[in-house]
């Protein structure tokens, strides 16, 4: 099953599907359940956190326990530190430091949990964060790397993930979420009610070639 923000959660052109989600239906022949969420994050905020998603899933499914877990998280932790992330500061780093702990908790419940494998899908370059992608797939890395739970981060890195007028989501996504600060309402792109569509989902393609690439290399079940 899926579990993460808005990569994960976007809906496909057919609509109430998310795109990665239908590729790796596609790819294993079986119906990924999502419990992924548009403006998520590791740390608790307006959205449901991810933490939270992962608990109410178990609620929902239990005493059923997921073999693999596909997770990601961490983007939207570091959106909200946009400026300290742009600048790449002690502050950005501090907040990518902290998500990592939180997901190395979660990673541990699930562990508790019997899931038995994780694939983290790491962060690709866009908004103009490259020291922020490098340091946060880095700290993605040494988290599963340390974790009790079998895990591996899908690095993509390396893939040309082009995106939409956000710059954050692939092909022609917008998806902003509404910010309220205590003396003025701020509207950074998106609507939280308006489902993710588009019709050009060659970036989600991307990425999910990416982590059924590394559930083949590492022989991870699915």
């Amino acid at each position: 099953m899926l579990i993460g923000d808005s990569i994960l959660a976007s809906s496909d052109t057919q609509g109430g599907l998310g795109a990665i989600n239908k590729y790796l239906n596609e790819f294993s022949g079986q119906k990924l359940n999502n419990y992924a969420k548009i403006g998520s994050s590791l740390h608790d905020g307006r959205v449901k956190s991810i933490p939270q998603l992962y608990q109410d899933m178990r609620t929902q499914t239990a005493p059923a326990v997921p073999s693999t877990i596909v997770l990601n998280g961490g983007g939207n932790d570091v959106i909200s530190v946009r400026d300290d992330c742009w600048a790449f500061n002690d502050k950005c780093q501090l907040q990518i430091d902290s998500a990592m702990e939180i997901a190395e908790d979660l990673m541990l419940r699930m562990h508790d949990d019997g899931v038995q494998h994780i694939i983290y899908l790491g962060f690709y370059y866009a908004f103009n964060m490259t020291q922020a992608v490098d340091y946060g797939t880095e700290r993605v890395k040494r988290v599963c790397r340390d974790a009790a739970i079998d895990c591996f981060v899908a690095d993509v890195r390396d893939l040309d993930v082009v995106v939409g007028p956000d710059g954050l989501h692939p092909g022609n996504y917008i998806c902003v979420v509404h910010l309220f600060y205590p003396r003025r309402p701020t509207s950074l792109l998106f609507n939280l009610t308006n489902r993710l569509t588009s019709p050009d989902d060659a970036g989600y393609r991307h990425l999910a070639d990416r982590i059924w690439e590394t559930k083949q290399e590492y022989n991870i079940p699915f």
